[in-house]
Parts: C-alpha cells; sequence; structure tokens
C-alpha cells in the first residue's frame, strides 16, 4: 500500500504540472529559494557552534518551538495543506486507515516544505560540533533533529484533520469563540508583563526560564538532548529522545483517528441545526423601511452569505485569519511601542482591507449557490450586492468595537469617530474591488463540505495572479480613503469632521460602483464562472 500511494502521488504530481505550468514554476523557485538559504543556515550552524553552551541549546530550543508553532498555525490560516492525498477521497473504495497510513504519513515528507524543514533540522543539529564526546554528541543531535521534524509534520496534519473535524459540529462556533477568547487573554497578559519589566528584563529572565523549561518538552527537547550529553548526563539526553519519539508516536495515532473518522463520515455541509423555516424564500417577506431597498434576490444571497458565516467551516477560517493579522499587530504596537501610540488608529482601518481584500475570490465560495443564481436568470449585481452585504453584517460592528478599542487604548478618544468612519470606508472601498476580481479572476477553492484547509495545487497560478490584482487594486484606492485622516492627525482642523463624512461616502461609492461593474461583467461571463469555481 506504501508504494501505491507514492505512486499515486507521483502521478498526480506530474498530471498537476502538465496542466499547470504554474505550478512546476512555483515548485522550481520554491526550490531554489531552499537552496538559496543552504549557505545561510551552514553560516548560522557554524557560528552558532562557537557560542557557549547556555546560548547554543537556548537558540535551538527556540527554533524548535517557533518552527513548531509556524507548522501549526501556517496551515490553520493561511496556506492549508497539499490536498492532493486528502484521506476523504479514499473512502469510497473502503481501505482501512491502518493500512493508508504509513503511505500518507511517507507522502507527508516528500513536499517541498516537509523536504525543507528536515534539512534545516539537520543543518541545526550540526551546531553541536566541536564539544566533548563531538561523536556521540553529533548522533543524539541527529537523533533528536530528525524525530523533531517528524512531528513538525505529524503535527500539521493532525491539527487540520482535527480543526475540520471540529468545524464540523454544532459546538464549532463556541470553542472558536473560547479559544479566541483565551488567546486574547493570554496576549493582554504577556503585554501587561512584557510593559511591566521592560522587554530586555523579560528578556533575560521569563524568556530564559521559559526556554529551559521547552527543553524538557516535546517541544524542544528532541534539539536539547545533545546537550546533556555535553554536561554527561547520558540519561538525560534518552530520556528526552524518548519523549519526543513518544510524542510523535502520539500525533501518529492522532492523525490515524482523524483519518478513520473522515474515511466513514460522510462530506460535512456545515454545523447542521434543525429547519423549522426557511430562512432565505422568506427574507423576501420581511418588512422595514431600510429591508424595502434592498431588492428581493439580494435579500436572499444576503441571508445565504450570512448563514455561511455562522455554518460552513472555509468561512469561518476566512474570519479568523482575516482577523488574527491585526490583532497580533496591535499586540506587537501594545508590547513594544505603549498603549498611548498613534499607530493604534491604524488596526481598524488595517483590519477593513484585510477583511475586504480577503473576498477577492468570494465568489468561488458560493459555487454551489453560484450555479443556481446563473441558472435562475438573476442580475449579476443583484448577487454581488447581497454578499456584500453579508460581509458588512458582520465586518462594520467588527471595526467599530476594534475602533472603540483603539482609542481607548490610544487615550484618543477624540479620533474614534475619524477612526471608524475611515475604517468603514476602507472596508467598502476593499470589497468593491474584490467583488470585480472575484468576477473577472476566480479561482478553484475547496467545495462546500471539503476541508477548509485544504491546498487545491491545480489552481496555483490563477490564485496568485488573482491576489496580485487584488493587491495592486486595493493599493492604489487605499490612499484616497485614508488621505484625510493622515492629513488630519498632521494638521488636525477641518480634517477630522471631513474624515467622518469621506470614509462612508467614498467606500460607499467605491462599494456601488465596483458591485455593478462586476454585475455587468457577471452577466457577461457566467457561463465562463459556472467552469471557473464549480
Amino acid at each position: 500500500m506504501v508504494a501505491a500511494i507514492l505512486s499515486l502521488r507521483w502521478r498526480i504530481l506530474v498530471n498537476q504540472f502538465k496542466h499547470d505550468w504554474w505550478r512546476l514554476v512555483f515548485v522550481g523557485v520554491g526550490a531554489l529559494w531552499s537552496l538559496s538559504i543552504v549557505p545561510a543556515l551552514v553560516a548560522g550552524s557554524s557560528a552558532l557552534s562557537k557560542t557557549g553552551f547556555d546560548v547554543k541549546q537556548s537558540a535551538l530550543v527556540a527554533l524548535a518551538a517557533l518552527v513548531g508553532l509556524a507548522w501549526v498555525l501556517v496551515p490553520l490560516l493561511a496556506t492549508g495543506v497539499d490536498a492532493s492525498l486528502d484521506p476523504a477521497r479514499f473512502a469510497p473504495w473502503g481501505i482501512d486507515a491502518k493500512r493508508l497510513m504509513p503511505g500518507l504519513a511517507i507522502a507527508a515528507f516528500t513536499t517541498i516544505p516537509a523536504i525543507v524543514f528536515v534539512g534545516v533540522a539537520l543543518i541545526m543539529a550540526g551546531s553541536w560540533r566541536g564539544e566533548d564526546r563531538q561523536a556521540t554528541v553529533l548522533v543524539v543531535a541527529l537523533i533528536g533533529a530528525l524525530l523533531t521534524a517528524l512531528t513538525w509534520v505529524f503535527s500539521a496534519r493532525v491539527a487540520t484533520l482535527w480543526a475540520v473535524r471540529l468545524l464540523a459540529t454544532r459546538a464549532a462556533k463556541v470553542v472558536v469563540g473560547a479559544s479566541v477568547a483565551v488567546a486574547a487573554m493570554a496576549g493582554a497578559a504577556a503585554i501587561v508583563r512584557v510593559r511591566a519589566e521592560g522587554l530586555a528584563g523579560l528578556l533575560q529572565n521569563e524568556i530564559a526560564t521559559a526556554l529551559t523549561q521547552l527543553g524538557r518538552t516535546p517541544i524542544g527537547a528532541g534539539l536539547a538532548a545533545p546537550g546533556s550529553i555535553v554536561v554527561g548526563d547520558g540519561w538525560g539526553a534518552v530520556w528526552r529522545l524518548a519523549m519526543v519519539a513518544a510524542w510523535a508516536v502520539v500525533l501518529y495515532f492522532a492523525w490515524r483517528d482523524a483519518v478513520s473518522h473522515v474515511l466513514v463520515h460522510p462530506v460535512a455541509r456545515g454545523a447542521g441545526v434543525r429547519r423549522s423555516r426557511d430562512a432565505i424564500l422568506t427574507s423576501g417577506q420581511r418588512t422595514g423601511r431600510l429591508w424595502s431597498l434592498v431588492h428581493p434576490v439580494s435579500r436572499a444571497v444576503f441571508t445565504r452569505t450570512a448563514r455561511s458565516w455562522r455554518t460552513d467551516p472555509r468561512y469561518v477560517t476566512q474570519l479568523v485569519g482575516a482577523l488574527a493579522f491585526p490583532v497580533m499587530m496591535g499586540g506587537l504596537v501594545l508590547s513594544f511601542g505603549g498603549a498611548r501610540q498613534v499607530w493604534m488608529a491604524v488596526l481598524p482601518v488595517l483590519l477593513g482591507v484585510t477583511i475586504g481584500w480577503g473576498r477577492h475570490n468570494d465568489l468561488a465560495f458560493d459555487s454551489s449557490g453560484s450555479w443556481l443564481d446563473i441558472v435562475s436568470g438573476v442580475r449579476g449585481s443583484d448577487i454581488l450586492v447581497g454578499r456584500l452585504l453579508g460581509v458588512v453584517l458582520w465586518a462594520g460592528p467588527t471595526l467599530v468595537v476594534l475602533s472603540v478599542a483603539a482609542a481607548g487604548l490610544a487615550g484618543r478618544w477624540d479620533v474614534f469617530p475619524a477612526v471608524a468612519a475611515t475604517a468603514l470606508g476602507t472596508l467598502g472601498m476593499a470589497l468593491g474591488v474584490a467583488s470585480i476580481t472575484s468576477v473577472l479572476m476566480p479561482y478553484r477553492v475547496p467545495a462546500p463540505g471539503e476541508s477548509p484547509f485544504g491546498a487545491d495545487a491545480g489552481s496555483i497560478g490563477a490564485s496568485l495572479a488573482g491576489q496580485l490584482v487584488s493587491s495592486v487594486g486595493t493599493s492604489i484606492v487605499v490612499p484616497f480613503i485614508v488621505a484625510p485622516l493622515v492629513f488630519a492627525f498632521v494638521w488636525g482642523g477641518a480634517w477630522w469632521p471631513l474624515c467622518i463624512v469621506w470614509g462612508p461616502l467614498a467606500g460607499g461609492v467605491i462599494a456601488w460602483w465596483g458591485t455593478s461593474l462586476a454585475g455587468r461583467w457577471y452577466d457577461a461571463r457566467s457561463g465562463r464562472l459556472v467552469g471557473a469555481v464549480g
């Protein structure tokens, strides 16, 4: 079975190269980039080998912790994992997970990231050369590096599969909300600690202690084990390596359990609820002065989109990814610059741009709904307005809340109206640009029910082109929205009330123009859209 899976992996890869030459180009670029960093890694390893024992061990443990965290977070928030051997594709064949797992585990190490980081671990393990008992130390270092790399790759697969499993349950929103709350509290506690003790004091005391403790956990024990040999503690090296090996076994069985679940459970279409009424159909019967201004088709699409943002795992991961970057930036500003910084006002504006830009392929996430819209003969502009309103439903209040937080932390309540208005303007502007790119340059994404963390390798060229064009278009228009806010901070005066009017007005005009223009293109190329996102 191992040979069959590896052969299948190779055939899929060759077929992708034949049908998407962009993939071959970027694999080549990735390979060249990986080779280009080898001299820097070797130089770093050589320099580290000449440092003191404590510095060397702490640096390697820190490297293991950071890389391990990246292997968990990056697939969840950004890239996903290679879906060419998604376990769900083996479900129709009735193959037991125990037979599949050896092949899947070995195939996971044939990806470019896995190969690169195994090399990184091995090169950095060479930092232990020059120590006493060099031969034994290097053997232990190589074993520890390989075991650590094993846990990195396994943890990425476990994280994505278990996240999919979690997001398909009714408790998904509760768990995600609780996780965000815990992360926010932990981040707030860390920020308070940094500001109380100072960064230098924290690095000298707390970080050093934390790295020492991480060296006794599966996260850093593999790269710290050679240090035990250096100081003559052979059993210390043995139990550290045994702990990392045991952790790799635990991850393997957790991965196998997730694969077993995927093989015997049908495709998840959402969190699942007992429907007592059809919210989409009844949306056209709602009354209200503002609601009556919206076209019935836009109302139905809005209701469908709002439901997707609540229940579809693909939308939930998009939401978390959009919020993560500005929140992390805010943490850095608070930690290193202090709270009372005008830079805090940038965060709501940045979040508005991030959310809007993230919808540059919005139609592809509603492939089945788009097919129904197209065959029903409804106008494209009505569809796009409905989808835009579905984003504004949650993004608008989020931006207002973040603007309140930014103004309060900066101690500048007077800037709140201008910052909130500008943030809403950037949201409308970015959504208008995204409406155009989602029609002109759509690319395939995981279909409803598929893993939201799967990376469709066959669309890499189209995805990069779409992201590039959307980034350029957004970057061109952003200054027109943000300029009054910048002038207000520099010169003050009449610029402050102008920001309050200009942000929503300009953002709304660009959003209307973008959806109108994209709607005409939607009507003109609806047939090609079905093929592009279906």
